[in-house]
């Protein structure tokens, strides 16, 4: 018995058959392609992981350097206010007499404008008005300074006035705030960071300087959720290499001094690995809006070879079972499978109309030229069955997608009416004007069931319409921003009413019936796939496990939800568009929720 066996298995591999060329093929074919990819993966695995960190840091960094920029020309306003005051130059001009009563109204109009400052900057901790005559003031006019303060002998006084302005403000880098009193405990003798503005007599000569403190703890928040896996170091240092904000307060003022510095400042942005710390560590900078100073990113290269490491053991150890599944499968198929072959024609032949292939060939092997016809008769079977169902599914998702799109909120349309009313009453007839064309626009664009497919530009314009009436409702106390760089991406072509059931989720769940502070953006840009929009708001943000819930709900292709809302919004584009698009959510409890609507170009 054994003997024939080895007999058969012999005349199988050597003579020209079935067996063995189906055999040695795949088996040739499956290692020589295993191999191959196990050598590309294992070595362009670090190579990938530290492309997609360094990329992901250059996100995070563009975005924190944007932030700084903006909140440098917002703290800048109240240096440019002051600087060109009447009474600030007054002040501090050394060779002008005045009396008592002209000074007292000098300070009092210092101090209105003080007093406006105070109110609207959230950047600035503080403005020091200092002349070279001696004059001080700063926005709680002098309560909390030192009198006996030298401040016109100081080294940052004498950059405020050296009348060498960088985008517009001169950046005197980072200092300790010594001249507060003691019981100031929140300023006195801590690190600040200050930009200023020189003061000018008529004959345009230097007289003094308005110095902005900016506040460190906020400019460091920047950086506190900017992380890789916990391990990512995110901070800015200065043309002197003094780290000027980071999200570990000790590490401020330090000076940073490694192998390669200098090529951070040789370019505007790139990255490289150097020791750093006595281990090996990726280091990635980014430029910012004012000269010299340096956004930087280190991780240690130890994390990323953690993670491509496992990646090349699995991989490794994925391979080297499959080449033994492989060889094994291979001996097995080679020795048992032509016995039964005749067997399994048989059993074909007995199923009769029920026997399956798609494409009917000619082989050089008898058996199969059977097992082919066999199977394109049943193939050619279940795609009609598969056809059949599929044109039954659309057609009733068609019926439930018109049903969703015809809907209109009651509630809603009660509360516009009521609010039109109160409008008329007051006799506000330009808002009761812009209610009635913005409902009617809202009106006729949900009931114009003949349109599935519309300009962004129109389902943009809904959207406007619809938060212009909640927002009345509020009193206007909901921030609304529309930021589309490329005005020529709204001609792209979407669905109807999916933008609508989202801002309205914005509003109902992220800020509820009395919002205070609440701000929303709707983003629209270009991305690989196509085009994104992005819609953020600081409302109340969704726990970590109902985000985890919500995330499993979008991808259940058989949840069926009580109302219009997320779900809905992502089934209606996944089946227009295929499942590579549709909606993604990004939320912190508390903070902020984003909501991501990824569409083709069409």
């Amino acid at each position: 018995m054994m003997n024939n066996a080895v007999r058969f298995l012999i005349s199988s591999l050597t003579g020209k058959t079935i067996i063995r060329t189906i055999m040695f093929s795949y088996l040739i074919v499956n290692i020589l392609l295993l191999l191959l990819l196990g050598l590309l993966s294992v070595r362009d695995s670090t190579k990938s992981v530290t492309k997609e960190v360094t990329q992901s840091s250059y996100k995070v960094m563009e975005q924190a350097a944007r932030g700084l920029s903006f909140n440098l020309e917002e703290a800048t306003r109240p240096l440019v206010l002051l600087t060109g005051h009447y009474s600030v130059g007054s002040l501090m001009n050394p060779g002008r007499e005045m009396d008592i009563e002209g000074r007292i109204q000098h300070e009092r109009n210092i101090a209105d404008v003080a007093f406006g400052v105070s109110s609207l900057q959230s950047m600035v901790s503080d403005v020091l008005i200092l002349g070279k005559n001696g004059y001080v003031n700063n926005l709680d006019g002098r309560k909390s300074l030192r009198w006996d303060y030298p401040f016109t002998e100081q080294t940052w006084f004498s950059q405020a006035i050296s009348d060498t302005p960088n985008k517009g403000f001169i950046t005197l880098g980072l200092h300790k705030q010594d001249y507060y009193l003691e019981n100031n405990i929140s300023k006195y003798n801590m690190p600040t960071l200050s930009i200023a503005l020189p003061v000018k007599d008529y004959t345009l000569r230097t007289i003094g300087a308005v110095i902005a403190n900016l506040d460190l703890a906020k400019i460091n928040g920047m950086f506190e959720f900017s992380s890789y896996q916990n391990n990512e170091s995110i901070f800015m240092i200065d043309n002197e290499q003094t780290i000027i904000a980071h999200k570990d307060s000790n590490a401020i003022g330090t000076k940073l001094d490694f192998e390669g510095i200098k090529l951070i400042y040789a370019s505007d942005s790139g990255s490289f690995v150097t020791e750093l710390g006595g281990h090996e560590t990726l280091v990635i900078f980014h430029p910012t809006a004012v000269q010299g100073w340096r956004m930087i990113s280190t991780i240690p290269m130890s994390v990323i070879r953690g993670q491509s490491d496992s990646l090349k053991s699995n991989l490794i150890g994925f391979i080297y079972l499959c080449l033994l599944l492989n060889l094994l499968i291979s001996i097995l198929n080679t020795a048992r499978i032509s016995r039964p072959f005749g067997r399994l024609l048989s059993t074909l032949d007995k199923i009769g109309e029920d026997s399956i292939y798609i494409i009917r060939n000619k082989y050089k092997y008898r058996e199969l030229d059977l097992i082919s016809d066999k199977f394109r008769e049943l193939v050619i079977r279940i795609e009609t069955l598969v056809k059949q169902n599929y044109q039954s599914d659309i057609a009733l998702k068609e019926v439930e997608l018109k049903t969703l799109q015809s809907q209109i909120n009651p509630h809603f349309l009660f509360n516009t009416l009521q609010l039109l009313q109160t409008e008329i009453v007051c006799g506000s007839t330009e808002d009761s004007n812009h209610l009635v064309l913005s409902l009617s626009s809202l009106l006729r664009y949900s009931m114009k069931q003949s349109e599935e497919m519309v300009e962004l530009e129109q389902e943009i314009q809904n959207v406007r319409d619809y938060l212009y009436i909640v927002n009345k409702k509020y009193d206007d106390r909901i921030d609304i921003e529309f930021l589309i760089p490329d005005e020529s991406i709204l001609k792209n072509r979407t669905i109807k009413l999916i933008l609508q059931p989202l801002v309205e989720n914005v509003v109902i769940h992220g800020f509820g019936e009395n919002p205070q502070s609440a701000k929303m953006t709707i983003r629209v840009m270009t991305v690989k796939k196509g085009i994104m929009i992005v819609i953020q708001d600081n409302g109340k943000g969704i726990s970590r496990s109902r985000s985890r819930h919500l995330a499993r709900q979008l991808n259940q292709q058989d949840f069926k939800p009580d109302r219009i809302g997320l779900f809905n919004v992502n089934q209606r584009i996944r089946l227009k568009f295929g499942t590579d698009y549709g909606l993604k959510i990004r939320s912190r409890q508390g903070i902020f929720t984003t909501v991501y609507i990824v569409l083709p170009r069409t």
